[in-house]
């Protein structure tokens, strides 16, 4: 089983309008809500594709109740946190003259240290899941090293823990270790407190990295260019399909959910990276807020599992 962790989720409100300019009200199309936040959108991908996952997340106020009803609609597993501040909401706007995609985040309720240790201690009920999948910002209130509490946490359980995460809320995960970190090419620096600036730097900054913290895994996210896969004494790259870009929203949190889900079914750790580059593809190619649709990864991964094996990398 995978087990899910958002400690900021998001109520995610999107819409279209023919133009966004200043001054005026912006008459928007019909508005789409939908349940999001890193951990929230990996366990709603891996619903998607067939996996057992639990989603665990901070919940409070009205917003937290239209969030648990979209979530319960999906199918998804959730196990909530109860918070006195009400879930966020992010909204994403896209104008339809130009294409462009307009996103306001918001940084969530503050939660207290009785309200974030309820988080830790409600992965105690987990203890027998395969990972740990922790994705996303940390909301005011939550000290900066709190994923590396749960890394310890998983640590001592035995379990494998996934984290997708940027700028502060990285902070004690080196020292404390991870299964697999995903981060981008921003976020590497945010992770390392480097700066690499072509892909051989980059290659050569995270084998330092293995080299020296008790991280298992790396793989550096490039976008449109594919993934970096980095074990300890080995780096290579992998492409990314083709695909017309709609929205990037969720494309990592997908990225994530299939690598762990193909992991979870047992794959190599090649060809779970491949998957994920999939899912990612796959929701890039849908509009808004909107993840992945299973029939779409299938055929971006076969594609790519194709590319690869005709260049004798897998």
């Amino acid at each position: 089983m995978i087990t899910t962790l958002t400690i900021n989720p998001a109520l995610d409100l999107y819409s279209r309008v023919d133009k966004v300019f200043p001054g005026e009200k912006l008459r928007c199309e019909k508005a789409k809500l939908d349940p999001g936040g890193g951990g929230v959108n990996v366990s709603r991908v891996i619903q998607r594709l067939g996996g057992e996952t639990t989603a665990i997340y901070t919940h409070g106020g009205y917003t937290g109740e239209v969030f648990k009803d979209l979530l319960e609609k999906e199918g998804v597993k959730q196990d909530v946190v109860e918070v006195a501040g009400p879930v966020r909401q992010n909204i994403a706007i896209t104008e339809t003259s130009s294409g462009e995609l307009y996103r306001l985040g918001f940084p969530g309720p503050t939660l207290t240290e009785t309200e974030y240790e309820d988080v830790l201690t409600k992965l105690n009920l987990y203890k027998k899941a395969d990972f740990w999948v922790a994705s996303g910002s940390i909301p005011p209130g939550v000290p900066n090293d709190f994923y590396a509490r749960v890394a310890k946490k998983a640590r001592e359980n035995d379990v494998r823990f996934v984290l997708d995460t940027s700028g502060k809320a990285y902070s004690g995960i080196l020292e404390e270790g991870a299964y697999l970190l995903k981060p981008n090419m921003n976020e590497l620096e945010d992770l390392v407190g480097e700066k690499a600036g072509d892909e051989q730097e980059q290659k050569e900054l995270l084998l330092k990295v293995l080299e020296k913290y008790p991280i298992k895994v790396i793989v550096l996210s490039l976008g449109a260019k594919g993934a970096i896969l980095a074990t300890k004494g080995s780096v290579r790259h992998f492409p990314a399909p083709t695909v017309e870009h709609i929205s990037s929203i969720g494309a990592g949190d997908s990225m994530v959910a299939g690598m762990v889900y193909s992991l979870s079914r047992g794959d190599e750790l090649e060809k779970a990276i491949l998957y994920g580059l999939a899912c990612g593809s796959a929701t890039i190619k849908s509009p808004g807020t909107e993840l992945l649709q299973k029939e779409d990864v299938e055929p971006l991964y076969q594609t790519l599992l194709n590319k690869v094996s005709n260049n004798d990398l897998l």
